[in-house]
């Protein structure tokens, strides 16, 4: 049977996840287990379906006879990475598309991703992935916006509440905050979404303000988003005093937030326009895309309103704020913002991770935002995060140490997708096969 074009990465992938052995073993490997900043070295990882049955010492675990064997001796074992702050392709794209969108995602270690925008047929897309008819991370997904601006904008308490019931009653895992929202309307979204038991999260609509959304107990801060405005400090540096106050609420309400360094700064017009334009992996992505980012970020940064210094206090300001939070017990819970503005899905995590140490985190700090933290997040969805007996095995085989240097989570040997084991071979094909795409 002749497979449709735009299905043949799928298919390629899948057909080796069906032919792999129900059970792996990862042998003599040094696991970097994510619990705590250690690694175990000369261990043994057994999967069996889509989990991970036991880590132990390579000379005390018995491997199946017919386990597939997967050579470990001097690489790294971390847990797969998460994004949480990512999207789906727009509403309307080719299947072809969103299919690279996902595996773009898998080839760079990214075994799950938050969905930030629902739009309609996502919820039938995570089905699809997470049944192996799409290779992709396992998707959580938040619904359409709660937004006060445009065609889809919620403007009453009515509307507020009908609209949580609703994404509550068609599966969406959590409902996203847009700008916008007044604050009557943010309260009737928060008091019906803890009624009906679903979590809110996204940006701070200026209505409602940091304070009060902490408060309110919204559970992520994506982007670190009224952070800058509460502190004052477009155009001046940070407050510490002002600063510590924040941090201490933040932490002492359970708030996690989503920092997404480099694509903030290419929002408010802080990056070197020629420096993103070289970025290499701009070639995973569809030239009119990148095209339109170019024209976007032309016209933001030509208005004669934009203020290169402030955007570059502001940059150098959120750096102060991730360290402080980060250094002061909140949660940080790792995020790129992609498919966005040369935000390109997977390759987007290197960038970001860069930002994070550049910022002052450590690379446990930034591992832990991507695996363990993650998994914290969605514990009552799955146990995931972890290099330890009874997680999913999401995994990435690395060739280098990522506690010594996090540039080393870019030397992966393969990644293990739900159990399945994809090769490096097999993903540097996969890659090559979208770069090549018309």
């Amino acid at each position: 049977m002749k497979i449709p074009r735009p299905l043949l990465l799928s298919a390629l992938i899948f057909s080796s996840a069906l032919r792999a052995a129900s059970t792996s073993a990862f042998v003599d490997v040094a696991v970097v287990p994510m619990d705590s900043e250690r690694i175990l070295t000369h261990q043994t990882v057994l999967v069996t379906g889509d989990r991970i049955v036991q880590v132990g010492s390579t000379a005390t675990v018995k491997i199946p006879a017919d386990a597939q064997r997967i050579d470990g001796a001097g690489k790294f074992l971390i847990p797969g990475l998460g994004e949480m702050h990512g999207h789906n392709p727009p509403l309307g794209s080719s299947q072809a598309y969103i299919e690279n969108v996902y595996f773009l995602f898998v080839a760079n270690g990214v075994t799950t991703v938050r969905g930030m925008l629902g739009w309609p047929g996502q919820l039938e897309l995570r089905d699809q992935v997470k049944a192996g008819a799409i290779t992709g991370p396992s998707l959580y997904l938040a619904g359409p916006s709660f937004t006060g601006n445009g065609a889809n904008a919620v403007l009453s308490v009515v509307a507020a509440e009908a609209r949580v019931r609703q994404q509550k009653k068609e599966g969406w895992d959590l409902l996203k905050v847009h700008p916008g929202v007044k604050r009557e309307v943010y309260d009737a979204m928060a008091k019906t979404a803890d009624e009906v038991g679903i979590r809110f999260a996204g940006h701070i609509p200026a209505d409602v303000g940091l304070v009060h959304a902490i408060e309110r107990r919204q559970e992520t801060v994506d982007h670190l988003d009224g952070y800058i405005e509460y502190l004052g400090a477009e155009n001046a540096p940070v407050d510490p005093a002002k600063l510590a106050k924040i941090v201490k609420l933040t932490r002492e309400t359970g708030t996690a937030v989503v920092p997404t360094m480099p694509l903030w700064e290419t929002i408010i017009g802080a990056a070197d326009s020629a420096a993103l334009l070289a970025y290499p992996e701009l070639r995973y992505m569809p030239a009119k895309e990148v095209a339109r980012w170019k024209s976007v970020y032309e016209r933001r940064t030509s208005d004669p309103k934009f203020s290169k210094p402030r955007a570059l206090q502001i940059a150098a300001n959120r750096k102060v704020v991730l360290k402080a939070l980060a250094d002061g017990g909140v949660t940080i819970l790792f995020g790129t913002d992609a498919p966005q503005e040369f935000s390109v899905p997977g390759f987007s995590i290197y960038r970001e991770m860069q930002a994070n140490i550049a910022a002052g985190l450590t690379p446990y700090q930034v591992l832990s935002s991507a695996t363990k933290n993650v998994g914290a997040y969605f514990k009552s969805k799955d146990t995931f995060g972890l290099v330890a007996p009874g997680h999913r095995a999401d995994l990435v085989l690395l060739n280098a140490n990522p506690l010594t240097d996090i540039a080393h989570v870019a030397q992966r040997a393969g990644v293990m997708l739900r159990g399945r084991w994809l090769p490096e071979s097999e993903l540097q094909a996969g890659l090559a096969k979208i770069a090549a795409a018309p």
